[in-house]
């Protein structure tokens, strides 16, 4: 059975000498894993995944992709850096952060009852000579599933440069673009510079959505958000954004995130949404 922990320090990983045990259980209260999408909000017993992961192209991936030899290893020595810790049990990887607050000193008291009487000792720590361990790891790789498990995708950023692009902002030239689309009309005193963190992130996600429909497509998007907000100005088939709300509402209209339910006739607004084939 291989048991092996690894610490990445700049480039390279490091073989941790004496952890050669499992660390981390997997996820223990989740029942249902979810593709990612950056819309779906996850309730308590769900994670993330994210499949192939193998095939793609984000850096740091590599050692996922290759045949695991602890041998390629070199031992790790404590004056490296510490950037994350993995744990590898056969098939299944185990990621975690390593925060400046998990290399803090400590102050201990051991008590055990091994001896012939209980006793105690006290011991100190020093900056960086052990490593606090979660509860859980921040992702789970399942080598023979090809299958990445997270919670949470800012959590991961520091394994797979590139990740976030998930999720990413809107630049301010995809901002730009995105006004200066012809069902789109900004008034004057509202700019890219006006767009808050959360509608650029909305914006990296739909930015092309409207301009890939067809003439149908495009004309039952603007009547569905028009139905469903009657504050948005609608004037020669294009909407009037004179906010940061304002432009909240349209992503939403966007996004189809307006729905009413059949029997109580209602209208909300969905702030999550999962995919029935997931």
């Amino acid at each position: 059975m291989l048991e092996v922990t690894l610490i990445k320090s700049g480039d390279d990983f490091y073989k941790l000498s004496g952890a050669d045990v499992a660390l981390f259980n997997e996820y223990s209260n989740v029942d249902e894993l979810i593709e990612y999408d950056a819309s779906t909000l996850l309730e308590e017993n769900m994670a993330y995944k994210i499949s192939n992961f193998s095939k793609k192209e984000y850096d740091g991936i590599d050692i996922l992709k290759n045949t695991f030899n602890a041998t390629d290893y070199n031992e790790y020595s404590n004056d490296l850096i510490k950037d994350f810790l993995l744990n590898i049990v056969d098939s299944i990887y185990y990621f975690q952060r390593i925060t400046p607050s998990m290399l803090r000193p400590k102050r201990l008291l051991r008590i055990s009852d091994k001896l012939s009487k209980p006793s105690a000792l006290f011991e100190k720590i020093d900056q960086g000579e052990t490593i606090s361990l979660q509860a859980e790891p921040d992702a789970i790789y399942y080598k023979d599933k090809d299958e990445l498990c997270f919670k949470n995708l800012n959590a991961i950023n520091r394994f797979f440069m590139g990740i976030d692009s998930l999720y990413r902002e809107a630049t301010d030239d995809e901002i730009k673009v995105f006004l200066n689309q012809n069902f789109i009309k900004a008034k004057e005193g509202f700019s890219f510079k006006q767009v808050k963190v959360n509608n650029r992130k909305k914006i990296a996600l739909l930015k092309d959505k409207y301009s890939n429909c067809s003439d149908d497509e495009k004309s039952i998007l603007r009547d569905y958000i028009h139905d469903y907000d009657n504050n948005l100005n609608f004037k020669n088939n294009s909407f009037e954004i004179n906010s940061n709300k304002e432009l909240t509402n349209l992503l939403r209209g966007l996004d189809e995130d307006y729905y009413t339910k059949p029997i109580e006739k209602e209208k909300y607004i969905a702030n999550s949404s999962i995919k029935l084939n997931s």
